[in-house]
């Protein structure tokens, strides 16, 4: 499929036919969140394949209850490795430096003393997954599946249904399957609406 059909294609289905993803097919897709770009090269993201019905339904339930999630053939389970405590990274760490450069070091500092750890290394780690998890939804979609990002997630008891280790959290969730039907595209803006030449000027 050309690339620019594949965006195109791509729809945030929530209803999906009872047919289940091939499993050569769930590994193509993996393969293109393997492949995707991460800070520093660090791949610091796992990906979990849940087909269980009992725990398709658990993790449902994390995510504020929504039981079409369970519908899915496949849940990828979008998870990341939390890594240091940024307070405890030397003061020249480049990626600390990058940090303050880009949401300035009093921001930084207040994370650094916040007193829940985990919560703000949990913080600090939840982009981790992103682009692989892109990556993935638009490889299902070109072989012919569809899925949608979940985000309203309860991280613990999500980490818990998937017995993660205590340093790695599960942050997002891609229900994929084969969509029952092709819903319309939701209106978006016109490209003039969005981008600015060298300067803002609208």
């Amino acid at each position: 499929m050309d690339f620019m059909e594949v965006i195109n294609k791509r729809r945030s289905t929530r209803d999906f036919l009872p047919r289940e993803v091939p499993d050569d097919v769930i590994k193509k897709i993996l393969q293109a969140g393997r492949l995707s770009p991460s800070g520093g090269n660090a791949q610091n993201y796992y990906f979990g394949i849940v087909k269980d019905r009992r725990r398709k339904k658990e993790l449902a339930r994390a995510a504020g209850q929504q039981s079409w999630i369970a519908s899915a053939p496949v849940i990828i389970a979008l998870c990341a490795h939390l890594g240091p405590d940024p307070a405890q990274l030397p003061d020249d760490d480049f990626g600390l430096h990058v940090n303050r450069t880009r949401f300035g070091r009093q921001l930084i500092d207040y994370f650094n003393e916040f007193p829940d750890r985990r919560a703000i290394k949990i913080y600090w780690n939840n982009s981790s997954p992103l682009l692989a998890g892109e990556h993935i939804l638009l490889a299902a979609v070109n072989y012919g599946l569809q899925g949608c990002w979940i985000g309203y997630l309860d991280i613990d008891e999500a980490s818990k249904v998937l017995q993660l280790p205590s340093d790695v959290v599960c942050l997002f969730l891609l229900p994929i399957g084969y969509g029952k039907s092709c819903s319309e595209r939701p209106e978006k803006k016109e490209l003039a609406e969005l981008v600015f030449q060298e300067k803002w000027d609208k």
